[in-house]
């Protein structure tokens, strides 16, 4: 069950009540809002980011059940959510029993040099080369800014 309860409800959700399954809008520009769900929590919440956009800060139950993912990112929860000391972001929902999907290939790297590691969104680790390292997302929390260049890169806008 997926529970909406829009934007003016919670302007500000505190670091410790994010949970996986949550829903959440934020501002893209001065007439877009794109949306996502918090999928897993590794060392930080990770994210998925829909490819569903409006010019209204809302979307249906329906809406969710038909979104692809646009990208998977580290989130600085912290500073987007809690804080807000970045961007336009809220909590606007939350999706019970939420478990996600196609999530086998969805990997980030951390560490350096003979320490290179990889970390799935079920915090799995395993050794890899720097030469892999490289190829992958960084496991590093990614704010306001990061998020809207990779959304941009993505669509190529």
């Amino acid at each position: 069950m997926i529970k909406i309860w829009g934007w003016d409800k919670k302007p500000r959700t505190m670091l410790r009540y994010i949970k996986i399954g949550d829903i959440f809008c934020f501002k893209f520009d001065d007439h877009t809002y794109c949306f996502g769900r918090i999928m897993a929590k590794v060392i930080f919440h990770i994210a998925e980011i829909f490819d569903y956009t409006s010019d209204q800060p809302i979307i249906t139950e329906k809406d969710i059940r038909n979104v692809k993912r646009l990208i998977a990112i580290p989130l600085d929860t912290y500073s987007l959510f809690d804080r807000k000391t970045e961007g336009a972001w809220r909590i606007i929902g939350h999706q019970e029993n939420y478990t996600p999907e196609h999530v086998e290939d969805i990997w980030f790297s951390w560490g350096i040099g003979s320490g290179c590691r990889k970390s799935n969104i079920f915090d799995h680790t395993v050794s890899i080369s720097e030469e892999e390292w490289n190829a992958l997302p960084s496991l590093s929390p990614s704010g306001d800014y990061c998020v809207k260049r990779k959304i941009a890169d993505r669509l190529k806008l």
